[in-house]
């Protein structure tokens, strides 16, 4: 969630140009130009077939001239997704036309749709791209299903005497067979049982199944960010802060939990300062105390998860971990 640490693939870097005013503002699917539509979709779906055949040759030459110099983290989507992408063909779900005007809004908001008093709209959505550079940008979503499941890809394009890819991520919109509907039932069932911190996990998992990019909102998003608000444990990191949790007669500073998806399984990932991890075994089995005493604590996440994390890092970059799992194997 928008709130939550989560990381994103978003380039938005532009070259420097003489603009012409024009007014600030952001066109849903069905409030696009027919001509500007079609081009758009074009676009998408040459960049779609470019991913598939693991073009990226391809890719960075249809690419904005800035990206083009700094490419890495594409070329690593597509062959990072390279099983996903084989073989598959895209159906475009949406798009959207976002132009910042001539002077971009200062908190990089961009409302597209009709909002009402409860807010977004069915097929409304606000992008926040703080820093976006003048310009007029096409983002276009595409549904697949891949290797493991249903995908979506977003591909983000600038205006640059036709559209220049700007920005390009997939993501999976199920884990373990299921999708972020689900794990938003699942949410609510554990919340009514006062379970927070399954909860507020699944809250995460779905919100994270169904956005495209982590800078877009609509209206079921907005809800599963308003129901999680109410269950967020303060025990649990959010927005970059650090929180201090007292155990085994000390205070540990964790920095990060999130879930993790495994082919078979879903896990915890927590992971927490130390000064030194120099001493690889005192440390691994520091971090599996935290794992431990973390459990200990809410049981409940037995339930939910199979293994739990627990990443020692110190300030030299050194990470140590110590595994802890939650469903140990029934003995023969």
């Amino acid at each position: 969630m928008k709130h939550s640490t989560v990381k994103i693939l978003w380039i938005a870097a532009v070259l420097a140009a003489s603009l012409p005013g024009w007014s600030q503002g952001c066109e849903t699917r069905d409030e696009i130009p027919a001509t500007a539509k079609t081009s758009m979709d074009s676009a998408a779906k040459q960049a779609f077939e470019q991913a598939v055949n693991g073009d990226v040759n391809g890719l960075r030459a249809n690419s904005i001239a800035s990206l083009q110099s700094n490419f890495g983290s594409i070329a690593a989507a597509v062959n990072d997704n390279k099983a996903a992408l084989a073989g598959t063909r895209p159906e475009v779900r949406t798009s959207f036309l976002l132009e910042t005007g001539a002077t971009p809004s200062e908190d990089g908001r961009y409302y597209c749709g009709v909002f009402g008093g409860e807010g977004l709209g069915a097929n409304s959505a606000e992008f926040d791209i703080p820093g976006l550079p003048p310009g007029k940008y096409a983002i276009v979503l595409q549904d697949f299903i891949g290797s493991k499941g249903p995908y979506v890809l977003t591909t983000i394009f600038q205006d640059a005497g036709g559209w220049k890819l700007a920005g390009f991520r997939v993501r999976p919109a199920s884990a373990l067979g299921h999708d972020g509907i689900w794990y938003l039932q699942r949410a609510r069932e554990y919340k009514a049982k006062g379970q927070n911190h399954n909860a507020w996990f699944f809250y995460v998992t779905s919100w994270q199944l169904l956005a495209p990019v982590d800078f877009m909102d609509s209206k079921l998003l907005s809800k599963i960010t308003q129901e999680s608000n109410g269950v967020q444990p303060k025990d649990i990191p959010a927005g970059g802060n650090a929180v201090d949790y007292p155990a085994n007669g000390k205070t540990y500073k964790i920095t990060e939990m999130t879930v993790f998806i495994n082919e078979k399984s879903l896990d915890l990932n927590m992971k927490y300062l130390v000064t030194s991890t120099a001493d690889f075994n005192a440390t691994m089995a520091d971090a599996r105390s935290l794992a431990n005493a973390y459990i200990a604590q809410y049981p409940e996440l037995k339930d939910s998860f199979n293994n739990i994390w627990a990443h020692a890092i110190d300030g030299k970059g050194g990470d140590v971990v110590g595994l802890v799992n939650l469903k140990p194997a029934a003995r023969p």
